[in-house]
């Protein structure tokens, strides 16, 4: 194993929206930085970065542009199946986050998933492959029929959420509907004419770890030390989001701007089927039906199979 360097540069990458508040917290905090200093790594400084899709975090880990970054579980799938044995494998070291999403639109005619015409089209953050794809395609196959799980692909878009709700809240897009995500998705349902067709936790069968921290084998086996530090900064920012949530959400909106109100944001913190956790809960549900759907060529035998060691002493699923 490589020595850790003193004054080394750890880049960081996550998406938009409120499942990422504890990363924004380590940043805001500089709360890696601590616990490098705390486990003797010495000064390390952290380079941050928002990437708009899954497709951006996918491409940033493989050119090792990234050393951490924040995935859906279906990226960390797809990642585990496409590096398994080389020297770039990338697979989690911890869950995130989970919080309630619902597919919205803005087309009075869309009541379900029946509704939807060859004219409308449905945002997420990456076709195919980010969890809001494959939950859509589960809602789908339970709908029409597992033969027909891909019967709305072809009206997915790519995009990211702040742009999606935009478009959908504007209504002068083509882009009339968006599998959403908060504080998007409550900014949304709030504009008139929009209204939610699903919700994500009734096709998983209620809450799972949809967003993860990955990394790759080579950053574990060269920096060890990197690891454990965001690990100890991603408990503290998960400690105080869950005793005092009004001050994360004030660091939330100081850092990204977002047009709501602390005590929005808190409110939505404290939903019951909320869960802010580095314990990853019912993935096993992406990873057989991805599976099944031939999504991925390989099957795990437990979540333990597409997470690092680091992360196995966890009660995760």
């Amino acid at each position: 194993i490589a020595p850790v360097a003193s004054g080394q540069e750890i880049k960081i990458s996550r998406q938009f929206g409120l499942p990422y508040i504890p990363l924004i917290i380590m940043e805001q905090q500089r709360l890696i930085e601590k616990h490098a200093r705390l486990l003797g790594a010495g000064e390390v400084s952290t380079k941050w970065s928002t990437v708009g899709t899954s497709t951006a975090t996918l491409d940033g880990l493989l050119s090792r542009n990234i050393d951490f970054a924040s995935a859906g579980i279906t990226v960390v799938l797809t990642l585990w199946d496409k590096t398994a044995g080389t020297q770039n494998e990338i697979m989690a070291i911890s869950g995130i986050s989970s919080f309630p999403y619902p597919l919205v639109t803005n087309n009075p005619k869309v009541k379900t998933l029946r509704d939807f015409g060859p004219d409308d089209r449905i945002a997420l953050p990456a076709v195919k492959v980010s969890v809001q794809a494959i939950v859509l395609q589960m809602a789908v196959a339970k709908e029409f029929g597992a033969d027909k799980r891909a019967l709305l692909d072809a009206q997915t878009v790519s995009l990211s959420h702040p742009d999606a709700a935009v478009a959908v809240m504007s209504k002068r897009s083509e882009i009339n509907s968006h599998f959403s995500y908060p504080p998007y998705s409550q900014q949304e349902l709030k504009a008139p004419g929009v209204h939610a067709v699903l919700w994500a936790n009734d096709v998983t069968n209620g809450p799972a770890t949809t967003i993860e921290v990955v990394t790759s084998r080579r950053v574990l086996q060269e920096n060890p030390k990197w690891v454990d530090a965001f690990l100890a900064a991603q408990e503290e920012a998960n400690a105080l989001i869950a005793a005092k949530p009004r001050e994360a959400a004030q660091i939330y909106l100081a850092a990204t701007k977002e047009k709501m109100t602390a005590d929005e944001l808190t409110e939505i913190l404290s939903d019951s089927q909320v869960r802010v956790s580095t314990t990853p809960f019912n993935t096993m549900l992406f990873a057989n039906y991805m599976k099944e759907a031939g999504s991925i060529k390989r099957a795990p035998a437990s979540w333990k199979d597409y997470f690092f060691p680091v992360a196995h002493k966890l009660p995760g699923g």
